[in-house]
């Protein structure tokens, strides 16, 4: 008889759990669609086979759009903005995706807000003048003002932030990890993986099938996932449809699996459920973007104080109290934890149970690679 480890138990319990406290909530599934552009040589020559294939499964489509593509030469036929007018008037979404995808200080495509090559923040009126130039080509091609924003290469300053608060935008979607250690008032929804980059018939089974692994242990843990494509003219496995027919299969499947559950809107709708405290689900259903430990509540504290912190995936961690010499007091938490929002409570207490003295202590959470310390006061 094959054993299951302790872990795996723990994990595959723990997600049942999760499942059924989640049954009767919605999970909100986006596609985020990067790099609209223009026509090169892969078939089809149009976004609207791909739009008609995912409406029939009642899904919808956030186009990242590139602005200053909509004045390229490629496109002065018209049918590009054509193809954007019919998307914007069957409900899905138009976000901008920058200016033109070149950073002005190195002439990179990979970026555009900030600098990578050089490590460079762009002046301030560079930065208005691209999100704002953009936004304008946006309102003067398709009538539309988006409220979304995705920066180029998922990288941005402080300024950018302030920027796109000031040119009306509301949300973002970016991996970037500044994000959340600037301050400002954009919501953030970062795009969850990306399986159809290179995809081929050789690999097409495997890509589905990962992505379909994925959204399940999403699905298990949050409550919404954000499927990402790009470049749907430059990118092979858009040649005859391809990424259209593994899109639709992986809808299917979802349709199947999450019958009455899945609820599919574009990426502004749902920051706007997750942004809005009337509305959004609790937030121990929602599976965090990225590790971190919060500063403890009360602080300074007598008798007792929460230690709250997030993982963004299942792992080891370790949770320890330490004095100011050093010196290890006790060790709260040990072992493995799935994704989410977590609180435990510090009593005060060395490791034998006594109670401490007055004074200032660490806490210190090491996750796999990861490791936050904060300080707290305890009082008698």
């Amino acid at each position: 008889m094959k054993i299951i480890p302790f872990s795996v138990k723990l994990l595959l319990g723990t997600l049942g759990f999760c499942l059924s406290l989640l049954a009767d909530d919605p999970f909100y599934f986006i596609i985020r669609v990067d790099d609209i552009q223009s026509r090169i040589n892969w078939m089809p020559l149009s976004i609207i086979p791909f739009q008609d294939a995912v409406e029939s499964r009642s899904a919808k489509v956030s186009w990242a759009v590139i602005p200053h593509r909509l004045l390229e030469s490629q496109n002065s036929d018209g049918v590009l903005r054509g193809d954007l007018l019919n998307s914007i008037a069957n409900g899905h979404e138009i976000i901008q995706h920058g200016y033109n995808h070149i950073c002005p200080n190195c002439g990179q495509s990979s970026h555009e807000m900030f600098c990578t090559q050089f490590n460079t923040a762009h002046a301030d009126s560079i930065q208005v003048e691209m999100v704002q130039g953009g936004r304008n080509i946006l309102q003067d091609s398709l009538n539309y003002s988006p409220t979304c924003f995705v920066p180029p290469g998922h990288v941005a300053d402080s300024q950018t932030y302030e920027i796109l608060t000031d040119c009306g935008f509301e949300f973002l979607s970016t991996t970037d990890i500044l994000y959340e250690n600037e301050d400002h008032d954009l919501f953030n929804l970062p795009p969850n993986n990306e399986y159809t980059w290179a995809l081929t018939l050789s690999n097409y089974a495997e890509e589905l099938q990962q992505a379909l692994d994925d959204i399940e242990l999403k699905a298990s843990l949050g409550n919404y996932y954000c499927l990402l494509l790009h470049d749907p003219f430059i990118r092979e496995g858009y040649e005859n449809g391809l990424v259209i027919e593994w899109t639709t299969e992986l809808l299917d499947s979802l349709n199947s699996r999450y019958a009455n559950r899945i609820e599919y809107a574009t990426l502004s709708e749902v920051c706007r459920i997750q942004s809005d405290p009337l509305l959004k689900i609790s937030e121990k259903f929602i599976t965090p973007v990225k590790f971190r430990l919060d500063q403890n509540f009360p602080n300074p504290f007598n008798p007792s104080t929460t230690i709250s912190y997030s993982l963004s995936q299942y792992m080891e961690i370790d949770l320890q109290v330490y004095d100011i010499t050093g010196r290890e007091v006790t060790r709260i938490v040990m072992g493995q934890q799935v994704a989410g929002y977590h609180n435990v409570q510090w009593n005060g207490t060395d490791a034998a149970g006594n109670t401490v003295n007055t004074g200032v202590y660490f806490c210190r959470l090491n996750a796999g690679p990861f490791s936050q310390t904060i300080k707290m006061v305890y009082l008698r």
